[in-house]
């Protein structure tokens, strides 16, 4: 895997980018904002670590994920110093049969991304 160097800009920006690619992703705490900020990023972060997973299944079982989307819900502790819950909402394509929708959302639990977070995370998963 590729280094990321990340370098902080004027009024909490930052700026980060991964060695060989030229598109930097930026973050942004104080509002007004365009960016994500840095907890925003770190659930998109598990949700492309997810569907890349629910991808990846798919692919190999000649099912077609293309289209799902992921809503994740991030809420923060009262003091803001932590994530605590994280929903997750799949909406898988009209095609999938409810076995499928399970078999898909347990191998979204196997995203690398998921199993690096702290194990008191609660996640509450809703399926569309």
């Amino acid at each position: 895997m590729a280094k990321t160097i990340t370098t902080l800009a004027d009024n909490l920006h930052t700026s980060s980018v991964t060695e060989g690619i030229s598109t930097p992703i930026a973050t942004q705490y104080n509002t007004p904002r365009d960016h994500m900020n840095p907890g925003e990023v770190l659930a998109a972060a598990l949700g492309a670590c997810t569907l890349t997973m629910v991808g990846y299944a798919a692919s190999k079982r000649g099912d077609n994920a293309t289209g799902t989307k992921l809503t994740l819900d991030p809420t923060f502790d009262e003091k803001h110093t932590r994530i605590v819950k994280i929903g997750l909402e799949f909406d898988f394509p009209s095609t999938f049969t409810p076995e499928q929708k399970k078999f898909y959302v347990n191998v979204a639990k196997t995203c690398p991304v998921h199993n690096s977070l702290r194990e008191d995370i609660e996640y509450t998963v809703t399926v569309k």
